[in-house]
């Protein structure tokens, strides 16, 4: 870095210059900058870690980048060859589908316009209708509510589904064997439109529990067959008590488990606004603190990012997460993925180039380009594969595979290869 940001009074705003290696990159303060535009070869020097993350972590000090990055490749051999499916008889209109995870075929429960919840074969194309949401197909009294739309998600094992306003405030619960409605959820009317409506669903034990918002700044967990709560914030303390010990001013967001149920992690944001992803351990939440995913010991905030969240992220393995965008503001995010470990919330490497949608098995993280799907290594930071044309929005774990809707006649599924 140039000698201004180091030393006794450093400066506190920095530029980041790319070397083109990847996304290696070396700072400049800002006079330094100017100097370069007008011809001048801003001075480097070697700087100790600590000099690097005080700049770092201060979300405000990045300026602007400088100069390009660059995408590592490791170029290795893939089937690129991608499934069509014809449904046997029209669905209808699509409005979003879910896969039950819970076994290696790929059968997926279909959410259609007219509310019918559908369990499809993506192998052979057949489908019957098991039950119906009542949930409108917008809020109906959403003041601010255009991005408002349903979103569907069912339990690993394919017997409960939920289907909510994204963008909104309101969602049930269906039974998928009896067809009845066993819930109706509120997430809150304080500024909903914000974020997706938080929930998934995880087994605990024998047993399928449910993570629901049920305000702007509070997550519970139920039964969803029964719409018993699970977590009883219990205390003698008095209500406002308890508010000023475990008050929390974020708004909660799109929610991801992992793999093995342990961790979720959380897509939301804080009042300037920044979104700040955060993740907690479920099971100390279940076991040991309901207050856990409040101010618990194994909440980790991630990272600061400037008015952006609501944004690409995916569990890579048990205990890792990878986040899409660089950076800390989202006027000044570089297209790539940054990747932490749960257990200490540390980022462990940052991968230049993946962007959109993303997605990650078998040792493999994919993400979803303007071409087509890309394929990444999340611990070299390679890209290693493309599949031309191929930009799949769902993904079924159990039978590995990517896929999307093409129309509502067809589907186009690729298979994940094993390495």
């Amino acid at each position: 870095m140039c000698p201004h940001l180091i030393g006794d009074e450093p400066a506190e705003e920095y530029i980041a210059l790319l070397t083109g290696v990847g996304i290696q990159y070396d700072m400049c303060c800002v006079e330094c900058d100017l100097a370069t535009a007008r011809g001048d070869q801003a001075p480097l020097l070697e700087a100790c870690e600590g000099c690097v993350a005080r700049l770092e972590d201060d979300m405000w000090a990045l300026q602007g980048w400088r100069g390009t990055s660059s995408v590592l490749e490791r170029p290795e051999p893939v089937d690129a060859t991608v499934m069509e499916v014809e449904i046997r008889r029209s669905l209808g209109p699509v409005v979003d589908l879910a896969p039950v995870t819970d076994g290696t075929q790929p059968v997926w429960i279909v959410l259609t316009h007219s509310g019918w919840l559908v369990r499809l074969d993506a192998g052979s194309g057949d489908w019957v209708p098991i039950a119906r949401s009542t949930l409108p197909d917008k809020p109906e009294h959403a003041s601010r509510g255009a991005k408002a739309r349903r979103r569907l998600h069912v339990s690993p094992k394919g017997d409960v589904a939920a289907i909510v306003h994204d963008y909104g405030r309101h969602g049930q619960v269906v039974d998928l064997r009896s067809g009845k409605v066993t819930m109706q959820l509120d997430g809150g009317d304080y500024h909903p439109e914000t974020v997706p409506f938080a929930l998934c669903f995880t087994d605990f034990g024998a047993r399928t529990v449910m993570i629901h918002r049920s305000g702007w700044n509070r997550l519970d967990v139920s039964d969803p067959q029964t719409g018993e709560l699970l977590i009883a914030r219990e205390s003698k303390k008095s209500e406002a008590a308890r508010a000023r010990d475990h008050r929390l001013d974020y708004f909660h967001g799109r929610l991801h488990i992992s793999p093995d149920g342990r961790w979720v992690a959380d897509d939301g944001w804080v009042w300037h606004p920044v979104g700040i992803p955060r993740l907690w351990d479920v099971h100390r939440w279940l076991n040991a603190n309901p207050w856990e995913s409040e101010d618990g010991p194994s909440v980790r905030n991630l990272c600061d990012r400037v008015y952006h969240w609501d944004s690409p992220m995916c569990w890579v393995a048990d205990d890792l997460l990878a986040i899409s965008g660089i950076g800390s503001d989202y006027e000044m995010l570089l297209p790539g993925v940054r990747i932490f470990n749960a257990g200490t919330g540390l980022e462990l490497i940052r991968i230049g180039g993946p962007r959109g949608a993303l997605f990650a098995q078998h040792g493999r993280l994919f993400s979803v380009a303007p071409d087509g799907l890309e394929m990444w290594d999340p611990y070299t930071g390679e890209r290693t594969a493309t599949v031309p044309g191929f930009a799949p929005t769902h993904h079924h774990p159990g039978a590995g595979e990517l896929m999307c809707v093409r129309d509502d006649r067809h589907l186009t599924r690729w298979r994940i290869p094993r390495f």
